[in-house]
């Protein structure tokens, strides 16, 4: 018996005490938004319900392109990898107000391999082909954004916003209760898709 108690308080100390929730995105276009409860329907044709709550922040997405890439810009660009500079899939341009959302580089989840780096700009050159270096805590990227490719910016928004047809990124963590809650919602503005 006390073999087992000694176990189980071990196995309790092992466990981390306030492990925070892992993070799951979801892309789609708005079906409905009733109150705080959020329908979109995913590119197979499913749909997913959220809940959000005064908590969720939604930002909006404007259309953009990299000549509006400045010497002071905060951004971030999705990368399938391969040697540097890397090539940019997306690009997402942020207002004065978000910069240092999700700074650094991470695993992203657009297609096998791919990164997501957000940071400051290090470094800006050419005009057609722009190449960037993006600085953040613990490292730097560089990476080549092709004309072309697709930019956005993105800034404060309001839950008004989210009307039928909208395109969405949201970024949820699951409730104690096993529902999904929306922490970050980036929507579209007149048929702009978010590059997130």
């Amino acid at each position: 018996m006390t073999r087992l108690v000694l176990a189980l308080l071990a196995a309790l100390a092992a466990t981390p005490a306030c492990a925070e929730p892992a993070t799951a995105r979801f892309r789609g276009t708005v079906v409905s938004r009733d109150g705080e409860v959020l329908v979109i329907r995913r590119p197979g044709g499913s749909t997913l319900t959220l809940t959000m709550n005064a908590k969720t922040r939604v930002f909006a997405a404007i259309g953009a392109r990299a000549r509006d890439i400045k010497p002071e810009s905060y951004l971030a660009v999705v990368a399938d990898g391969g040697p540097a500079p890397e090539q940019a899939d997306q690009v997402t341009l942020f207002s004065p107000s978000e910069r240092g959302f999700e700074a650094g580089r991470q695993p992203w989840d657009t297609a096998p391999g791919a990164s997501l780096t957000a940071g400051w700009i290090a470094d800006i050159r050419g005009t057609g082909t722009r190449r960037v270096t993006l600085s953040y805590e613990g490292g730097h990227s560089a990476f080549e954004i092709a004309p072309g490719t697709p930019v956005t910016q993105i800034g404060p928004g309001e839950k008004a916003l989210l009307q039928p047809g909208a395109a969405v990124t949201v970024f949820t963590h699951a409730a104690p209760d096993g529902a999904l809650q929306a922490d970050v919602v980036a929507v579209g503005r007149q048929g702009v898709v978010p590059t997130l």
